[in-house]
């Protein structure tokens, strides 16, 4: 009988997973003015695409931005006050602007965790320690256990090898890219998808609709993640 290989499915988490309600992009603000104390308010702050950005981006635009020289000690000044603020901020926004998980997802992941070939990990734009931060707010950390993340390399591109190694080494067998699904809102998935020779699933549950995201040729795509059922046929299930 042949052996079922194991896939890996590595998830996006904003507008994949959930919406924050603007604690993220607000967290992101405020840690930069609270670490290197700007006289600029939040609302003088520059407009900022996060659509498939990467954190290390997101720094790299801003430090230039504000003329602050980007060394290893600021780069990690910033993310400390950054996930500090995010912290203080994702169960208030929760409330107040509508944080919640996207239709499905509690289930899917579910779903997903009882096939015992099927390996979950992240692949996201969020510096490591926020991810976390975010997925335990919406308690959906137990389902994932590796992944790569925004302060691993400002270019989501390079992100999907990375998160192949980790989750080779973390489930102790080997993934190839053609065993791995990347998961996500935006064309930026479905092109760090093709970059390393993964499968792209995309989803409409972000700031791109369903017809934006088609001519990017996802290998499939979805309105959104409710439908268990034609998530697992996807996946050849």
């Amino acid at each position: 009988m042949p052996t079922v290989r194991r896939s890996l499915l590595l998830f996006d988490i904003d507008g994949t997973l959930l919406h924050t309600g603007g604690a993220g992009l607000s967290a992101i603000y405020e840690g930069l003015k609270n670490a290197f104390s700007l006289e600029q308010s939040v609302d003088q702050m520059p407009p900022l695409n996060l659509a498939g950005a990467t954190d290390a981006g997101l720094a790299h635009f801003l430090f230039a931005h504000f003329e602050i020289d980007h060394s290893p000690e600021n780069e990690e000044a910033f993310y400390d006050s950054y996930h500090r603020s995010l912290s203080r901020n994702l169960a208030q926004h929760s409330i107040t602007n509508g944080g919640h998980l996207l239709p499905g997802i509690t289930e899917l992941l579910e779903c997903l965790d009882n096939h015992a070939h099927l390996s979950l990990g992240l692949l996201t734009g969020n510096i490591q320690r926020g991810a976390w931060t975010k997925l335990e707010q919406f308690e959906i950390e137990r389902f994932f256990h590796t992944g790569a993340f925004g302060d691993d390399h400002h270019d989501r591109n390079r992100l999907g090898p990375i998160a192949i190694d980790r989750a080779t080494q973390h489930f102790g067998c080997e993934f190839l890219p053609e065993d791995t699904v990347i998961i996500g809102d935006t064309p930026k998935d479905i092109a760090c998808a093709r970059a390393c020779g993964a499968k792209a699933i995309a989803v409409a549950t972000g700031t791109f609709t369903i017809d934006a995201l088609a001519a990017f040729q996802p290998d499939h795509l979805f309105e959104n993640l409710a439908d268990d059922a034609s998530f697992l046929k996807a996946l050849g299930l």
